[in-house]
């Protein structure tokens, strides 16, 4: 049926079909689900197999949020093992002393106390334990558990208080095979024991070494430690990057579980993480608040799904906790997100064309004749936030963080911007600032200005002053400054003045290495570029000064900035 692929017809009536997930497989007997709906209208088969597909999808997010993860399942059935493993070898040579100081964390879970009355002989010991071992082969095969019932109760608490894990019927029954199983390879090494036989006990004490030899760590507790390793290691780093790394590691933990590392890192989380992002909505916390994206994704329909660029995100971050797991010792394996990124297109600022020659006339006399401002406060500094831009090509963040400290001299005299912080490390650097600027009376408005903070606005405030069109509620449009005064170029936007002024550096200079300095680009891997941004201060400036302005008309520019800054003063 159109719109439903969930619905077939099988003579008159629709059926409910539904393939069960990869990773839920061993859960299930058959490979997909078929559900007779018991109808033989369209109408209402839509109806019920909508319904029918809720309850589907809301059953396999409860047996994924209630994994047990593979690695963990196999700590935990070494664990009795070897708890079993050493109650046997304690009474056989007598020395009970310190036992429960070998078990960690969740042995107390398991009950491996086997007692037997003194006056009992080795021969009839060794026989009852075969005995016992012999009838398991049996309950083993019936899933007959009774036996370990009680433990994988007490076991089962233990993972919902430590691992926030809730198994499932079937899960537990799963668990308890396991452990019957170890029970009865426990009686069949104590009878081989008894008998004066070790090697079955050696085989069995190898075997959890084998198994218990690698740590298990949490996806939960991963992320706390690199966590706290980030914020250590990044004593500087903005608050907002700040914030960003941790709704990354949030949204990784939501849409992946508590899983192991191990299981973190494998090309069927990858594929699973990959598959949400795709579909992770926009704005989430906004729209729908603390609700799981696993019920958002099997609810709604409709809403716009973050771009691709913005998915790579959790991506990235995702390889960079696996690298810090790696260096931390808590895994020991190839990082699995390696070059596994969403293709993009290129990306927005470089999709951009520059201003030509007419959109930087257009410019320069929409900032000396139109109001920069409309609402209170009044922000006339905008002035000097759009020529910083046109003479030196920072970047807007570069631009608005500017304080009065970053106004200084060199030792040779120069007036620099020193540039504190940035997208990257070749952008924190010092940049002489051009005579055009100190024409028009930069440093006499700096001077002063009451407030340490040179600009008013921050990057997105000032950005959506300048580009934003947009159309409100109630009908009416407003458009931003630069489809106003300066371009209607789709094309084109507040960060095409940076390409302008890349233009501009190539085209006085032909040298790709000069252009990736003015622009504040990654200087390689040189540790020598690193130690001589200073003296190549002066140089720079020459290059600054030949650039072609024969589009900017500093008479003006002069006349508008006295308008604006009389006698150089500022609130």
């Amino acid at each position: 049926m159109r719109n439903s692929p969930h619905l077939v017809k099988r003579g008159k009536r629709f059926h409910f079909v539904c393939r069960v997930p990869a990773d839920l497989l061993h859960m299930f007997p058959k490979a997909s689900i078929w559900k007779s709906l018991k109808t033989d209208s369209a109408k209402d088969a839509r109806f019920l197999g909508n319904a029918e597909e809720h309850r589907t999808q809301r059953l396999f997010l409860q047996l994924r949020s209630g994994m047990l993860p593979k690695e963990l399942e196999k700590r935990l059935i070494a664990t009795h093992l070897k708890h079993g493993v050493t109650t046997l070898e304690a009474r056989a040579t007598g020395e009970v002393k310190g036992i429960d100081k070998e078990i960690e964390q969740c042995y107390a879970a398991f009950d491996a106390s086997r007692g037997f009355s003194p006056e009992e002989t080795l021969e009839w010991r060794a026989d009852f334990s075969t005995h016992v071992a012999e009838s398991m082969k049996g309950m083993i095969a019936n899933k007959d558990t009774y036996m370990v019932d009680k433990t994988v109760e007490r076991v089962t608490k233990w993972l919902y208080k430590n691992q926030g894990l809730k198994l499932s019927p079937s899960q537990k029954k799963a668990l308890a095979v396991k452990l019957l199983n170890n029970e009865k390879l426990l009686h069949e090494a104590e009878s081989a024991m008894l008998r004066g036989e070790w090697s079955p006990m050696e085989m069995l004490k190898e075997k959890v070494e084998r198994d218990l030899a690698t740590p298990y760590y949490d996806l939960k507790t991963v992320l706390e430690k690199y966590q706290g390793w980030y914020r250590a290691s990044k004593p500087d780093i903005k608050a907002g990057t700040l914030a960003d790394m941790e709704v990354e590691c949030r949204v990784l933990l939501e849409i992946v579980g508590n899983t192991s590392a191990a299981e973190f890192n494998s090309m069927d989380t990858v594929a699973r993480l990959k598959n949400t992002l795709r579909k992770y909505p926009k704005n989430k916390q906004q729209k729908y608040g603390d609700r799981s994206i696993h019920s958002i994704l099997k609810t709604e329909r409709g809403y716009e799904a973050i771009s691709l660029k913005t998915a790579n995100e959790p991506l990235k971050r995702a390889k960079a906790v696996i690298d810090y797991a790696n260096k931390a010792k808590m895994l020991s394996a190839a990082n699995v997100y390696q070059g596994e990124l969403f293709p993009t297109e290129k990306a927005a600022e470089e999709q951009r064309a520059a201003y030509d020659a007419e959109d930087v006339r257009r410019l320069i006399d929409a900032i000396c004749t139109q109001p920069l401002w409309k609402k209170k406060p009044p922000m006339p500094e905008r002035f000097w936030i759009i020529l910083i831009g046109l003479f030196h090509g920072f970047r807007t963040g570069n631009i608005v963080t500017l304080t009065k400290r970053d106004i200084c001299q060199t030792d040779k005299g120069t007036w620099i911007f020193e540039l504190r912080q940035g997208k990257t490390k070749a952008a924190v650097r010092p940049v002489a600032i051009c005579d055009s600027l100190l024409r028009l009376g930069f440093l006499e408005w700096v001077k002063g200005l009451k407030r340490e903070k040179l600009f008013q606005d921050s990057a997105d405030s000032f950005s959506k002053w300048y580009n934003r069109d947009e159309k409100r509620a109630d009908g009416y449009e407003v458009s931003g400054f630069e489809s106003r005064h300066v371009t209607t170029d789709k094309a084109k936007c507040w960060y095409s003045i940076r390409h302008n002024f890349a233009g501009n550096v190539f085209s006085t200079t032909e040298d790709f290495k000069i252009t990736s300095d003015m622009m504040g680009h990654s200087t390689g891997k040189s540790v020598t570029a690193r130690y001589t941004k200073l003296t190549k201060v002066d140089t720079l400036k020459e290059i600054t000064e030949k650039m072609q302005l024969e589009n900017v008309d500093l008479d003006r520019l002069e006349v508008r900035a006295k308008e604006l800054f009389p006698s150089g003063k500022s609130k």
